[in-house]
């Protein structure tokens, strides 16, 4: 199950291809030159006549590289080969493949399966030997900091950030602000983050290395280490529940114990947070959990709960559930579980969310939850020794 940042700002479709199924795109020809095969990371891919190929939407793997001119046995041979590293089958229009001859005869080949990853493919001895590797960028490490007046992507692309380190931003602290409803016009971030280089070019924002975020005067800090993020005092800066299911959207119906029913126009409770949104918004799980409902609901319309211990989380008024989301099925904290819609009684797109404890409805967004776990004291040294640059960093940018 694929996990996407609250809201899913950006939606990466993938295009799927089977191995015979459907019509060859045009192949875009991107470039051939006789020199030294460049890899993606540190694997030593042999010197020869480099071919890039840039995969198009129809676009199949043995049409692709049956171009080139490898015969058809060989194209099966890497295809079985490869099968526990990574199918080729599901090659994905946008990215490059690139293939490496010596002496016009095919020698190796490279795929990018992630922004992280690439799949390299070697001739050896007349078989193939298939490995997925990291890729070895050249990393600067850049500041940058900004106050919001509009909004935080505008502040952030002023900032020079790309969408994909703001999304970051967002992510890192959407377990202390509700990036739907709580930021303002005078909040601000300064962060420490990677600039990535590959062969001279540039290759976009890796890690986010130590973040702070001022909202309504509270300041937050992160420090990444070990792969996770922490604040100052080495608590993880991930609580158990996100702040909200969606991001950048409007509540259109805040937690009330006495409203007009848009529809029945009666005053009644209303123990649960609406957001406006366009259908087809991506929902996500505001916490690790089980499946405990996937379907129709009644006047709730299409809806998802998920039960964590002694809470539990309803997602109402879907268009539609994610596939993978079905009752008994375990979802991790961001995974996306539907989508936004307009089912049940509804007037108009939105998710309507509710949070109970022991079967209690309680406010989502003024409620206390429970907070991160901190470090274990024998890290808390070695946490210290690293973070000190990034706090001298963060320091600089403001």
């Amino acid at each position: 199950m694929k996990k996407m940042f609250l809201g899913a700002l950006i939606l990466v479709v993938f295009t799927t291809i089977s191995l015979l199924g459907g019509k060859i795109g045009a192949l875009k020809y991107v470039a051939t030159s006789e020199q030294e095969a460049s890899s993606q990371s540190a694997s030593d891919l042999p010197n020869g006549a480099v071919r890039e190929y840039k995969i198009e939407p129809g676009d199949t793997f043995a049409e692709v590289i049956g171009k080139t001119g490898i015969p058809y046995e060989e194209i099966t041979s890497i295809l079985n080969s490869s099968k526990e590293v990574f199918d080729f089958t599901k090659i994905t229009a946008g990215k490059v493949l690139k293939l490496v001859f010596v002496q016009e005869a095919f020698a190796a080949m490279e795929y990018p399966v992630t922004n992280d990853t690439v799949v390299h493919v070697k001739k050896e001895n007349n078989a193939f030997k298939v490995t997925e590797e990291e890729i070895q960028y050249v990393v600067e490490t850049k500041t940058a900091e900004g106050v919001i007046a509009d909004s935080l992507f505008i502040a952030a692309k002023q900032a020079g950030l790309e969408d994909k380190a703001t999304l970051e931003l967002a992510n890192i602290f959407s377990s202390s602000v509700d990036f739907a409803t709580e930021v303002q016009k005078g909040d601000s971030f300064s962060l420490v983050y990677e600039k990535r280089f590959l062969d001279g070019k540039e290759m976009g924002a890796g890690k986010i290395l130590a973040a702070k975020f001022t909202n309504d005067g509270e300041t937050y800090t992160a420090f990444l280490y070990e792969d996770k993020y922490y604040d100052a005092e080495g608590r993880s800066v991930a609580r158990q529940f996100l702040k909200s299911p969606l991001n950048f959207a409007r509540i259109s119906s805040g937690f009330s114990y006495q409203r007009t029913n848009p529809v029945t126009k009666q005053v009644t409770p209303h123990r649960a947070i609406d957001y406006a949104a366009d259908t087809g918004t991506p929902v996500i799980a505001t916490a690790n959990g089980k499946v405990s409902v996937a379907g129709s609901r009644g006047g709730l319309g299409i809806t998802v709960e998920l039960k964590h211990g002694s809470y539990l989380t309803q997602y109402a008024h879907l268009s539609r559930i994610a596939k993978e989301v079905k009752v008994g099925t375990e979802v991790k904290q961001g995974d996306v579980i539907g989508y936004v819609g307009s089912t049940g009684i509804s007037t108009g797109p939105h998710l309507q969310y509710a949070l109970f404890e022991n079967g209690t409805p309680i406010n989502p967004l003024t409620s206390e939850l429970p907070s991160g776990e901190f470090l274990a004291s024998s890290e808390k040294g070695k946490f210290e020794m690293t973070i000190a640059k990034f706090r001298n960093a963060l320091a600089r940018a403001n």
